[in-house]
């Protein structure tokens, strides 16, 4: 095998390493996230807006006004509106 080749593989197995390290620290950001925006109340706000919104209307469209207005992951977003059905 020749320099590049090995070379080639390490930066490979590096920036595999990185994006695995990112999105471990994705996820760790994200339950904190939550975690604040229960101690803050702030998620009550969006249970009650939720609510309030999926009186007139449908229960995808009031996942995608939360995560339009909140900025929630979609996982995030339909937790809370099953949360109020």
């Amino acid at each position: 095998m020749q320099w590049s080749e090995i070379s080639s593989i390490l930066i490979m197995l590096l920036l595999l390493g990185w994006g695995i390290s990112l999105m471990s620290q994705n996820s760790a950001l994200k339950k904190e996230n939550l975690r604040l925006l229960k101690k803050t109340g702030e998620y009550d706000d969006m249970k009650n807006e939720a609510k309030e919104i999926l009186k007139s209307s449908t229960e995808v469209k009031t996942v995608k006004s939360l995560r339009e207005k909140y900025g929630l992951s979609l996982i995030d977003a339909k937790k809370i509106v099953d949360s109020v059905k």
